[in-house]
């Protein structure tokens, strides 16, 4: 039974952004709970824990609501040191790491996924996330760009493969730093993990030239972890109803825009999912934005977001 202190993720199995959180959750071998939410708007239980916030996954502890995997695995960290993910080499790089991942690479992923998928995709999928990005989500240019796109795929791959291959001394390209898995192989496996899922034959393509990747990927893919329990999205809001937010130093530090605690402010992703989430500005640093909202559905919440990639105003 999940309690103030359980993980919750709120996550659908295809999701390749969960894919990551998952990962490091078997690799730090946590307990935890999933709710499955809707792949496509609307997503009534969530919208009142998230204040608007629609991209998945989120991470709920008690009555504190993590969005975006950037916070999410920075906050596992600190909650749960040990085994830690952020081995020596890996401090800052990762975020590096994640910024092409969940960037280019993502968006080839896309192409060269819903290319081949082309009319299986459902039509309100396509409303759904051509209302996300703000752009239309053209599956025939997909189509069409489809076999250059598996170019530029493979590529970045193999730039995993030029990295397991420069490893030095015993344990060499087992990880892509090091000999034990960290912050950037799971951010790298994400991609790689989603083309499996939906295209094994082009991947499996990909690996006959890239040997270390394909056993790297495997080695990350034998990692078990604790089986999740799988809870209602209502048992949810009555956690975070059932519970107060972590308490946390109203601070704000270094600020260009001379935010100040008890401040109206609004946050909202740079890129694509720009709805703004509004509350009272608890804390801010250079790597996290916490908010504090009211909920009817779940009272007093916390609502935590990265810095990087993501824009603060005030209301």
């Amino acid at each position: 039974m999940a309690d103030a202190r359980s993980i919750i993720l709120h996550e659908y199995p295809a999701s390749p952004y969960s894919e990551k959180i998952r990962l490091a959750l078997r690799l730090k071998n946590l307990a935890w709970s999933r709710v499955e939410i809707p792949v496509i708007m609307p997503k009534p239980d969530l919208m009142p824990l998230t204040g608007g916030y629609r991209r998945t996954p989120v991470m709920q502890i008690g009555a504190d609501i993590f969005c975006d995997t950037a916070i999410i695995l920075r906050e596992l960290e600190a909650r749960f040191p040990i085994p830690t993910l952020k081995l020596p080499g890996h401090e800052g790089l990762a975020q590096m790491v994640a910024g092409w991942t969940d960037g280019r690479w993502f968006q080839a992923s896309v192409a060269v996924i819903f290319g081949e998928m082309g009319d299986k995709v459902p039509a309100e999928f396509i409303k759904d996330r051509e209302q996300m990005s703000g752009q239309p989500f053209n599956i025939e240019a997909m189509q069409a760009a489809a076999p250059m796109m598996r170019d530029q795929w493979r590529a970045r791959l193999m730039l995993l493969e030029e990295r397991l291959q420069g490893g030095k001394g015993a344990g060499a390209g087992l990880y892509l730093i090091g000999t034990k898995p960290g912050l950037v192989d799971v951010h790298a496996f994400m991609n790689v993990w989603w083309m499996h899922q939906s295209l094994p034959d082009f991947l499996a393509k990909c690996f006959e030239s890239a040997d270390l990747t394909k056993a790297w990927f495997e080695r990350l893919r034998e990692f078990e972890g604790q089986e999740p329990d799988t809870i209602t999205s209502q048992e949810a809001l009555r956690v975070a109803r059932a519970a107060a937010p972590r308490l946390v130093a109203a601070t704000t530090r270094n600020e260009s825009q001379q935010f100040a605690p008890g401040e109206m402010v609004a946050v909202a992703p740079d890129d694509y999912g720009r709805v703004w989430v509004e509350g009272e500005l608890v804390h801010a640093d250079s790597q996290r934005v916490i908010l504090q909202r009211i909920s009817d559905e779940a009272e007093t919440l916390h609502a935590h977001f990265p810095r990087a990639g993501y824009l603060v105003r005030r209301l």
